[in-house]
């Protein structure tokens, strides 16, 4: 299992972000078709509302085809960063067969300079006479685009480590918050269920 105390917060930008696509993921045939009865579910992040959102909506998800969702809040607190031991203890503790772990890996954000130029600005008086010319000088600029998280799922065994799914997902931004996290939430769900993880 992987060291949560070394994970990004970044996970927190996804909150302002709504186009989600799957860029990667590949199953361990071991474990398709045989989904786990209990999943306990991780977001790693400092935000503790986006760490809770997440954790309980996907314990639905689990709820509604038959599984137990144990989101990590209610093992581990609100303690931010938590110890991989004491992961593991909550884990062994909550008798989940399985640990569902979504985490940031980047975000990049697009940005240039638009290079400066001389620009000839046309003045009409009333449409009736010739137009006069006259150049501007335009500094050059720096823009700034959208950014681009990544992120990765990952779905254990909780007994033995072994990873049982795992999935890339690129996230660019835009501000509405709850369809953000309902599509991201369902892709990577979606995903799992169709690969019979789940």
């Amino acid at each position: 299992m992987m060291n949560v105390t070394k994970q990004c917060a970044a996970f927190a930008l996804l909150a302002g972000c709504a186009t989600s696509t799957l860029i990667s993921q590949q199953s361990n045939p071991d474990y398709v078709g045989k989904s786990f009865k209990s999943v306990m579910v991780v977001a790693v992040t400092a935000d503790d509302l986006l760490r809770r959102t997440y954790e309980d909506r996907m314990v639905a998800l689990l709820g509604k085809r038959g599984r137990k969702g144990i989101p990590s809040y209610a093992v581990v607190g609100s303690r931010g960063q938590v110890e991989e031991a004491d992961l593991r203890q909550a884990i062994a503790k909550s008798g989940a067969e399985g640990v569902l772990l979504t985490r940031v890996t980047r975000v990049d954000r697009s940005s240039g300079t638009v290079p400066g130029a001389t620009v000839a600005v046309g003045v009409g008086f009333y449409g009736y006479y010739s137009t006069v010319w006259q150049t501007v000088e335009v500094a050059p600029e720096k823009i700034t685009g959208p950014s681009w998280t990544y992120s990765e799922t990952r779905l254990f065994d909780a007994k033995t480590g072994a990873l049982a799914w795992t999935g890339t997902v690129e996230t660019r931004e835009n501000d509405d918050l709850g369809a953000a996290l309902t599509q991201y939430i369902d892709l990577i769900f979606d995903t799992m269920v169709n690969n019979r993880v789940l």
